[in-house]
């Protein structure tokens, strides 16, 4: 059963990666774009486990032999259907017994398949060596705005019209504000946003250019590589102005499904009371008033000039030296606008056009 670096892995398009260990190992952080076929559940695994260290291997060997036999033809099946035309690459944490003993049984089968040598142990090391001496050649462009300006459906819009983008907030599933992931999906680990940033950073590596909204060094509990962080401080900075009615519009959209549930209420609550010692007791009781009301727009009014435009001082003219300042319009004319000016950026030196306009 022949075995393949993360190297050689990383550079071919003909394999399918089989993540073979527990759902939740594979919720944690996986390989990008891995079909999640465990060969044990976690409670068989850590009984393995156990077995192991208080009988010794040849006992836990047979209770893994007992509990897999009745489900390998499924396993095998399903692998089957994952791979297609593609080659099957299996990987368990290491790269030991887990991902063995499936390869073994399609050999049996005379199914051809790949490990992947270390495992996903491997792969995550291969992913933090790459990042840590990762060379952003692109131009960098940075997108600000106070909250509700449409920094993210922007950045949205000029990837669809085919710009090399970077959606870290998207990466990560969380705005980078009090109310975090709300609305969305769980927040990515750690080791699963390195994971897709880096595939993103590749993916662009020969782009001209790179547009990405301004971040802090966090984004919830995901932190941001230090030479990503360094490159947006040192890029080309945008800013984005609108009108309160439009932030406020753009905040209800964003924020607030047609149908609000009751969890997705709770959840709004908690976030607008963990506001209460900067906001003082009585604004905040006026703003959980208003959202109890379905108030929507008078809750995203509020919580811009009293919060927003505060405390998120990089965001505002004045606050730092931008090239350009642009007013958002629709979403595609502003867009539109931000091509324009990168393109007149890119023809442009570097340190004339970082020095053009200070708002």
């Amino acid at each position: 059963m022949l075995e393949i670096s993360v190297e050689e892995a990383v550079g071919r398009n003909d394999l399918v990666y089989i993540d073979v260990r527990t759902p939740r190992e594979y919720e944690e952080s996986s390989v990008v774009g891995a079909v999640n076929i465990p060969l044990l559940d976690e409670e068989e695994y850590s009984r393995i486990g156990i077995t192991y260290k208080l009988r010794g291997e040849a006992e836990a060997r047979l209770i893994g032999l007992e509990l897999l036999s009745p489900r390998l033809p499924s396993l095998v099946n399903r692998i089957i259907e994952c791979s297609g035309e593609r080659i099957p690459l299996l990987y368990c944490q290491r790269g030991g017994l887990r991902s063995l003993t499936l390869a073994r049984v399609l050999e049996l089968t005379g199914i051809k398949s790949l490990r992947l040598k270390g495992g996903f142990k491997a792969y995550r090391q291969h992913v933090r060596e790459q990042l840590e001496s990762f060379q952003l050649s692109s131009k960098v462009f940075v997108l600000h705005g106070l909250t509700g300006t449409g920094k993210t459906a922007i950045l949205n819009k000029l990837a669809e019209n085919g710009a090399a983008t970077l959606d870290l907030e998207g990466l990560a599933r969380h705005r980078g504000s009090v109310f975090g992931n709300i609305g969305l999906q769980k927040p990515r680990s750690q080791k699963d946003f390195e994971t897709m940033l880096l595939q993103e950073l590749s993916n662009h590596k020969d782009s001209p250019f790179l547009i990405l909204e301004g971040e802090g060094r966090r984004i919830g509990n995901i932190h941001l590589p230090k030479f990503l962080a360094d490159t947006m401080d040192g890029g080309t900075h945008l800013l984005l102005t609108a009108s309160l009615e439009q932030r406020v519009n753009q905040i209800v959209e964003e924020y607030i499904p047609e149908e609000i549930t009751p969890a997705m209420e709770a959840e709004l609550e908690k976030a607008l009371l963990s506001l209460r010692q900067r906001l003082g007791k009585a604004k905040t009781g006026s703003i959980l008033s208003n959202l109890k009301a379905k108030e929507y727009k008078a809750v995203a009014a509020s919580l811009c000039t009293e919060y927003y435009d505060r405390f998120y001082d990089d965001s505002r003219p004045g606050g730092n030296v931008f090239a350009a300042t642009i007013a958002v319009s629709t979403i595609e004319k502003t867009a539109a606008e931000i091509l324009n000016v990168i393109d007149t950026s890119v023809k442009m030196p570097r340190e004339e056009m970082k020095g053009a306009t200070k708002e």
